[in-house]
C-alpha cells in the first residue's frame, strides 16, 4: 500500500510539472508559452466575421508564438464593451464606438472602458434592405413596420436607433426585431418582416444570398435626411457615400447611406511589443486580408493611422512611425 501511494504521488507531481510547462501567457505577452488572444468579430452574415478571420490568420502566420481565435459577437457595440472590459484582447469597433468608450460618453457613458487602437480597417455601411418588389421606397415608410436590426449590441441597432431618433421617432414607432443577419434575410425573403438593417461592408453575404433568390433594394437617404442625421451626432462620426447600382441583384440605382470607418481595437494592457508585431504583420500583408472579403480592399497601409477614435497602442504607434506612416 505504501508503494502504491508513493507511485501515485510521483505521478501527480509529474503531471503538475507538465502542466506548469504548458502555461498560456495570455494577452499580456511574455511568460514563455504560447500567447493566446481572442478577437471579437461580429455576426455571421456581415463583413466583420470574415475580416476578423483573415486578421487572425495573418497574425497566426506571421507573429511567432501567438494563437488568435475568433469569437462570434453581436457586432461593434458588444466588441467595444468586451475589449474595453478586457474580456477579449482584440476587436473590430467603429470610430464612434471607440471614441465614446474612451471618453465615457454616448452609449458607454459611466462604463469607464479602457482600450487602444492598432489601426483603421474597412468602411462599414448602414444598409436598409427591402425586397425588390416592396412598396417601401423611403426610410420614413419604415414607421410602424417590422424591421430586423441585427443582434442586440450590434452596430445595426445603434445606427438604426440613431437615425429614427434624428427623425423624431421613438423606439415604439417601429416594431424592431433582434435577429442575426442571416436569419433576418430568411424572414425578409419569406415575407415575415418588412425590412432589415445590416451594418457591414459591401457586399454583405446575407444580403447577397437573399438577392440571388428574390432580388433586393437598398433605401436611399435624401440630402435632407443625411443632414438631419449628421446634425444629430458628432460630425466625426457621419459620412454618407454611394453604394453603386448592381452591388446586389435587383438593386438598379445608386444609393446614398451612412458609412463609418472601422478600427482594429485592442485591450489597453496589450503588451507594447506584441502590439508592434501584430500591427506590422497585418498592415504589411493586406493583400492576404483582401481575399477574405471585398470590403477589406478599402483598408490601406497609408491611411491606417488616420482619424482614430481611440489612441494608438504605443507599439502600433512605433510601427507606423518607423514605417513613415505618421
Amino acid at each position: 500500500m505504501k508503494k502504491l501511494v508513493s507511485v501515485l504521488l510521483t505521478m501527480a507531481l509529474c503531471l503538475a510539472m507538465l502542466a506548469g510547462c504548458n502555461t498560456d501567457s495570455g494577452g499580456s505577452g511574455g511568460g514563455g508559452g504560447e500567447t493566446r488572444l481572442v478577437i471579437g468579430a461580429g455576426p455571421i452574415g456581415g463583413a466583420f466575421y470574415p475580416i476578423a478571420g483573415g486578421i487572425a490568420a495573418i497574425i497566426n502566420e506571421y507573429v511567432d508564438g501567438v494563437n488568435v481565435s475568433v469569437q462570434v459577437t453581436a457586432g461593434g457595440v458588444e466588441n467595444t464593451r468586451l475589449v474595453g472590459m478586457g474580456d477579449v484582447d482584440l476587436a473590430i469597433s467603429s470610430g464612434q464606438q471607440a471614441y465614446d468608450a474612451i471618453n465615457n460618453t454616448g452609449m458607454f457613458a459611466g462604463e469607464n472602458l479602457q482600450l487602444n487602437t492598432l489601426g483603421t480597417l474597412h468602411s462599414s455601411v448602414c444598409q436598409f434592405v427591402v425586397l425588390a418588389d416592396s412598396d417601401i421606397t423611403d426610410v420614413t415608410q419604415l414607421k410602424g413596420k417590422k424591421v430586423a436590426i441585427g443582434e442586440a449590441g450590434g452596430g445595426a441597432e445603434q445606427q438604426f436607433k440613431e437615425l429614427i431618433h434624428a427623425l423624431g421617432w421613438s423606439d415604439e414607432d417601429v416594431n424592431m426585431m433582434y435577429l442575426p443577419y442571416d436569419q433576418a434575410a430568411e424572414q425578409l425573403g419569406d415575407g415575415l418582416i418588412d425590412a432589415s438593417v445590416v451594418y457591414s461592408g459591401t457586399p454583405a453575404s446575407s444580403i447577397s444570398d437573399l438577392a440571388s433568390r428574390r432580388g433586393v433594394r437598398l433605401l436611399n437617404l435624401t440630402e435632407e435626411q443625411q443632414q438631419i442625421w449628421r446634425d444629430s451626432v458628432d460630425p466625426f462620426l457621419s459620412t454618407f457615400e454611394i453604394v453603386p447600382a448592381g452591388t446586389y441583384n435587383g438593386m438598379e440605382v445608386d444609393i446614398y447611406t451612412a458609412v463609418q470607418r472601422m478600427e482594429f481595437s485592442c485591450s489597453s494592457d496589450l503588451d507594447e511589443e506584441l502590439a508592434y508585431e501584430i500591427s506590422k504583420a497585418l498592415y504589411e500583408h493586406l493583400d492576404e486580408l483582401y481575399t477574405y472579403h471585398a470590403s477589406a480592399q478599402s483598408i490601406t497601409r497609408e491611411t491606417a493611422a488616420d482619424v482614430l477614435g481611440a489612441p494608438l497602442n504605443p507599439g502600433a504607434e512605433r510601427y507606423f512611425t518607423e514605417a513613415g506612416l505618421m
